[in-house]
Parts: C-alpha cells; sequence; structure tokens
C-alpha cells in the first residue's frame, strides 16, 4: 500500500502581497517554519518572505517555547513542532549537552549516573536526534560532486547477535563528509545496497575514482551501478562506464612463522592505473592506491559512538538503535566538529587560521553549527521537504 503525501506549493503568491500594509511590522524570526496545515496554500513553504507565519506568544512553564501562527489559515503551533524537542519537558539546555556528550564517545549508561535522568530518557533523546540527523542528511547531501571516494566497513557489535555486523562507511578525501552508510552483514546484497545509498547523494552525470580495501563485493556493486544498457545485436548488455576508476588495497602476511611482518598489494579492478594516479595527483594525493582517509575515519567513529569502541561493555542493543546512533555522530561530525586538516588560513587576522567543518568545506553551510543548531531546525516531513 502506497502513501500518499501532500504536495507543496512552490508557486503561491507571497503573503506580504496578499495582505493589508497596515499593522506592525514582524518581530519574530520565522525563516525555516512552514505551516503545518495541509489544506493551507503555504504547506511546507519555509521562506519567510513568502509564507503567512507570524509569532503568537509563548508558552511553556517558564513561557520559553515561542508558537507561531499561519495567518492564512489560522492555525497555531509550536516553533518546536518537527524537531527532536517537541514534546520535551527537560530543559533543552541539558538535552543539547547529553547528545554533545555522546557524539563525544560517552556512554549512556554515564550520562543516567550523571544527570539523574533513567536511561530510556536518555536513549529516546538519542533516537529522536539521531532520526532528525538522518533526514537532514537526506535533504541537504544531494546532487554533490565528488571526485574520488574511499569506502570500507567495520566491526559493529551488537548484544546478543551471533552474526557479525558490518557498519559500511564512504569518505570524501577532499571534504571528509560522509555521503553514506550502512550497517549490515559482508555480502553482496548488502553492497549493493550500499552503493545504491551512495550513488543517491550523487549527481546525475557524477563518476568519482574509488579505493577500497580487498573486498570483492565492492567490484560487483560498483560495476554494477555505474554503466549504461546497449542493445547491439539485438540483444541486450550492461556496459560499463570508462570514467569509472576503481583500485583495491589488499593486506596480507608472511605465512613463514619467522617472519609474520604485513605486506600490502594493490591492484586495478577497473580502469587503468596510470589514469588513477592522474586524477590523486590532481587532486593533491600521493599517486598510490591507499585508504588511509577511510582508515582514519574508523578510528574517528570508535572515539566518538561509545558501542564502536574496542574491548568495550557499551553495546548496543539492536541494528536500529545503533544506526540512529551514528546517525547523530555523522551530523555532529558535519556539521558541529571541526576538522583540522580542513582550516583555512586568513592573512590580517589575529587567529591566523580560520576552523572549519566538513559541511563547510563541501559549500553546505558558512558557518559551524552548534548542537542546539541542529535541535531546533524544524524538517517538515514531506517527502524528505526541509
Amino acid at each position: 500500500m502506497s502513501l500518499s503525501l501532500p504536495r507543496i506549493r512552490r508557486k503561491v503568491k507571497p503573503w506580504s502581497q496578499v495582505k493589508s500594509t497596515r499593522g506592525r511590522k514582524k518581530r519574530i524570526k520565522t525563516q525555516g517554519f512552514a505551516c503545518p496545515n495541509v489544506r493551507c496554500a503555504y504547506f511546507g513553504v519555509r521562506d519567510a518572505l513568502v509564507h503567512a507565519l507570524v509569532g503568537n506568544g509563548k508558552r511553556g512553564k517558564h513561557k520559553h517555547i515561542q508558537t507561531l501562527r499561519c495567518q492564512a489559515c489560522k492555525c497555531s503551533f509550536s516553533s518546536r513542532r518537527n524537531t527532536p524537542l517537541y514534546y520535551l519537558k527537560t530543559a533543552p539546555d541539558r538535552v543539547e549537552m547529553c547528545l554533545w556528550l555522546l557524539a563525544e564517545g560517552v556512554d549512556v549508561s554515564v550520562l543516567v549516573r550523571f544527570t539523574g535522568h533513567v536511561d530510556a530518557t536518555v536513549t529516546r533523546w538519542l533516537l529522536r536526534a539521531g532520526g532528525h540527523g538522518e533526514r537532514l542528511h537526506e535533504v541537504l547531501f544531494v546532487d554533490l560532486q565528488l571526485a574520488y571516494i574511499q569506502v570500507d566497513e567495520m566491526k559493529a557489535p551488537i548484544v546478543g547477535n551471533k552474526r557479525t555486523n558490518w557498519l559500511w562507511l564512504a569518505i570524501d578525501p577532499l571534504t571528509k563528509i560522509v555521503p553514506a552508510l550502512r550497517i549490515g552483514s559482508r555480502k553482496t546484497d548488502d553492497a549493493m545496497y550500499f552503493v545504491h545509498q551512495l550513488v543517491g547523494h550523487l549527481a546525475e552525470e557524477c563518476i568519482p575514482a574509488f579505493t577500497s580495501d580487498g573486498l570483492r563485493q565492492y567490484f560487483y556493486a560498483l560495476t554494477a551501478h555505474f554503466g549504461h544498457w546497449k542493445y547491439p545485436d539485438k540483444q541486450w548488455k550492461w556496459l560499463v562506464s570508462d570514467a569509472l576508476l576503481y583500485g583495491q588495497l589488499i593486506k596480507r602476511r608472511n605465512k613463514r612463522k619467522s617472519d609474520r611482518r604485513p605486506f600490502t598489494i594493490t591492484r586495478m579492478m577497473w580502469g587503468r592505473r596510470w589514469q588513477l594516479f592522474t586524477l590523486l595527483l590532481e587532486l593533491g594525493f600521493r599517486a598510490t592506491i591507499q585508504t588511509a582517509f577511510i582508515e582514519r575515519l574508523n578510528l574517528t567513529i570508535r572515539q566518538g559512538v561509545a558501542p564502536l569502541g574496542r574491548r568495550t561493555w557499551s553495546l548496543a542493543k539492536s541494528n536500529e538503535y545503533l544506526l540512529l546512533h551514528v546517525h547523530w555522530w555523522r551530523t555532529y561530525y558535519h556539521f558541529s566538529r571541526t576538522h583540522e586538516s580542513l582550516r583555512v588560513r586568513v592573512p590580517g587576522l589575529r587567529r591566523r587560521y580560520r576552523q572549519r567543518t566538513p559541511a563547510i568545506a563541501a559549500g553546505l553551510t558558512h558557518r559551524i553549527w552548534s548542537v542546539g543548531d541542529i535541535l531546533h531546525l524544524p524538517l517538515v516531513p514531506q517527502g524528505g521537504t526541509c
């Protein structure tokens, strides 16, 4: 059964041209909010110059929650609607602090002892923030132009799960963004789903170069997604794109007991080696097949997500819980956590360097977001429309 979603009217006359010019000017900022009434002509319109939203007083125990009102349909709603803070009685500062610590590697049990909240409360905040971060990623990370991507997978232990789970990750070494992730096994179906999710965030004609470890499932998934069908000799044939470049770095150990030192082997799975090296030199990297950036991301995520740390008691209870925790960490990593390698030198300032996040480097925002900025950002749940 398909779910029919209401459509947002993009071509609608601005409310400032409809209403009378009399009356006092707006004082409450309504940019980013939208009317939730499906029957309203301004449903889902987030532009403050178009929609008909105005302030309508404050509510709550301490009168700190702003209420908005649509002048077109007379609908009133809270400014926390479509945010993780909706219907939460706890102070937003405490929720922000807990979520900030959860993205920095602190376990839920530590926060339970520190704040006095029960485990279910802190977990509810984390799951809400994870779902919010996932929707934000689907909205903003679209039509990406990426020239080079490294992919890898790491173990993701689950309590009571006998089957080994893996966290699939992809990183752009230039901007350090993580365009796709998935939790599952290491089978071909999981590789297909992971690459399909990655392709969904890329621009239509974008075909990046790839490097990975020796897992062969990547080859099947990449060659199945980057190509086109052709009908020569009255028979359909799938042709892999000539623009695809894919190399693997295979790690081995000597079989002799006297010498167990590791060594590596590189091989091109698709394309020419000199073409890949030329691209890497143009991007500012060394002319070699390597996975250093994705391996460093694995260490960063182990330090930021407690259930993924090595030799830890903080194991996740389910795949869904761990996935939402990782989604929240990725949102914090993209918008709030500055990356030292992304800083740029600005002459003439007291501070010689300007700190940047991966989202700033990718051109998705121009400033560093706080955790409160992420939690107070409303996302209209209408087909992924923000």
